[in-house]
């Protein structure tokens, strides 16, 4: 019975990922498709700075454009602070962040893993109101470990067989503070020392 359960259990929390998964990528396409438009409006700015200045000089006076160029101007920055937001909203949803020189990596990354820079630590967030435990919850560790335990004393030891699967690839640590590193880094992501090949 409790196999079945834990299946159950196990079944319920794919779905719930997935179902995750698919509202998180259909928010990111809304996003993707406001930062387009705002692209698009900063191009017709860009377009009406170009014809005011050909006007002015038309008129043999680029003084004139000065009026229609400086509000186009300030136009532009607004709306390429609103794709910043946008794309770090992205970001958020993607559970990353981005450094100066343009690597992408976890939220948790205290320093950039391909040039060392140091990222401000995050805000903490508040934690959640604590819910009643529910049936499931209450039970203590020996009630699990009854529900888990095999009743064949052989499965035991079938299970504690080594297994036969291929051998993991090797994993980079960090010589200062033994952080597992990415493959590809050049300083470490959690303490920015330099990772020496």
């Amino acid at each position: 019975m409790s196999f079945f359960k834990k299946f159950t259990e196990t079944v319920s929390k794919g779905v719930s990922t997935a179902t995750e998964k698919a509202q998180q990528t259909v928010e990111i396409t809304k996003i993707h498709s406001q930062i387009s438009g705002k692209k698009k409006e900063i191009e017709k700015r860009f377009s009406d700075i170009g014809e005011a200045v050909y006007e002015a000089y038309l008129q043999h006076d680029l003084s004139r454009a000065e009026g229609e160029i400086i509000p186009a101007c300030e136009e532009i920055a607004r709306i390429r602070r609103e794709i910043g937001g946008l794309e770090d909203r992205i970001r958020a949803l993607r559970n990353e962040k981005e450094c100066a020189c343009g690597q992408k990596v976890p939220f948790d990354t205290r320093f950039c893993p391909s040039c060392g820079s140091p990222f401000a630590e995050p805000v903490p967030e508040e934690p959640a109101p604590a819910e009643e435990a529910t049936d499931e919850e209450s039970l203590t560790a020996a009630d699990k470990a009854e529900d888990v335990a095999p009743a064949d004393p052989l499965a035991v030891e079938a299970s504690e067989e080594p297994s036969s699967e291929p051998e993991a690839e090797p994993v980079h640590l960090c010589a200062a503070c033994s952080a597992e590193l990415p493959e590809d880094a050049r300083f470490c992501q959690t303490c920015g020392e330099p990772v020496y090949p």
